[in-house]
This record gives structure tokens, C-alpha cells and sequence, in this order.
């Protein structure tokens, strides 16, 4: 099996770690023993240092969000989407101990120390709330509606991420599927 890139690794590096710790809770240190890569060659890829990696890191995290999104809700129901991306989210927490979490949250929450990282957090937040918006939208809900329900239903997940991850339970989550089931049916 063949090492990947430098670059790459520092970027799946950089996201475990947002993951599990948040942006504030890992130094250079840490982040060169887990990437397994040279402090030089972290500053070679990403010049203006870990404010850089982490906004690229959240930039790629959001797209690989957006993409398990529209994999997700392709050829289904918006509310069956949805519920596929919300039981992703609870296999995720249970294979993790409930130590991974949503590398866009952790993002967010440093704004003040990384706001490049928590720009592209709110970017991939938009993305996410408008494709569930264009799925419902697809099953007739009015735009407005659809709209609504897409930022309604994103910043749900994300809140019953965290409070599963702190519970250490899906409860939240199941409680979510079973809401968004009630509601948009």
C-alpha cells in the first residue's frame, strides 16, 4: 500500500483532529506526529500555517459533505435523504465512541482564531441547507418552504450531533428522524 501525498495527509490529519478535538484543542506538534510528516514540509504546502490547512481542510470537508449529501438524496425522497444522511451520522458516532464529530462545527466555534476555516464552514453549511432545499423543492414543497425547511433541518443535525456526541447517545438523532418523519412526512 502506497503512503499518500504529504499534502493529503496533512489534510486528513487536520481533519481528524478538528474532529475529535476541535481547532483549538491540537498544536503543530500533535498535528506532525499524526500526519506522520516533517514540520518543513507542512509549511512548504501551507505557507501561512495551521490557519491555512485548517480552512483548506474544512473547504474539503464541506465538499465531501455535500457529495455523501447528494449520494444521499439521489433518487429519493428528500425526508429518505435526509434520514440516510442522519444514519450515516449515527454509525459514525457509534464506530468513534462518540469521539468524532462534525469537522464544520468545530470549524465555526473558531471563528475568532481562524475565521478563514469558519468562512468555508458557513459556505458548506449554505451548500448543505441548499441541496436539502432543492430536494424538497423536487417533491413540490414551495421554494420558500423548501428553503426554510433546508436551514431548519442542517442546523438540526448539527446541533443533535454535538448533543449526541456529549450524551453519548443517538437519542438525539433518533428523535430527529422521528421529528422529521412526523413533519414533512
Amino acid at each position: 500500500m502506497t503512503t499518500p501525498p504529504v499534502r493529503e495527509r496533512l489534510l486528513l490529519s487536520a481533519t481528524v483532529l478538528l474532529r475529535s478535538k476541535g481547532a483549538d484543542g491540537f498544536g503543530m506538534s500533535e498535528l506532525m506526529e499524526h500526519s506522520g510528516v516533517a514540520r518543513r514540509s507542512m509549511y512548504q504546502h501551507f505557507p501561512e500555517g495551521k490557519g491555512q490547512l485548517l480552512a483548506e481542510a474544512t473547504a474539503e470537508a464541506g465538499r465531501f459533505a455535500s457529495t455523501r449529501l447528494a449520494s444521499a438524496l439521489a433518487d429519493r425522497t428528500a425526508v429518505d435523504g435526509f434520514v440516510i444522511t442522519i444514519e450515516r451520522w449515527k454509525r459514525i458516532l457509534r464506530s468513534s465512541d462518540y469521539e468524532l464529530g462534525c469537522p464544520l462545527v468545530a470549524a465555526s466555534i473558531s471563528a475568532t482564531d481562524y475565521p478563514a476555516a469558519a468562512q468555508q464552514a458557513a459556505r458548506a453549511f449554505r451548500t448543505l441547507s441548499d441541496q436539502v432545499a432543492a430536494a424538497f423543492e423536487a417533491d413540490g414543497t414551495p421554494a420558500d418552504d423548501a428553503r426554510r425547511a433546508g436551514e431548519f433541518l442542517v442546523a438540526s443535525m448539527e446541533g443533535a450531533i454535538i448533543t449526541s456526541r456529549t450524551l453519548r447517545s443517538t437519542t438525539p438523532l433518533d428523535a430527529l428522524i422521528e421529528h422529521v418523519r412526523h413533519v414533512w412526512g
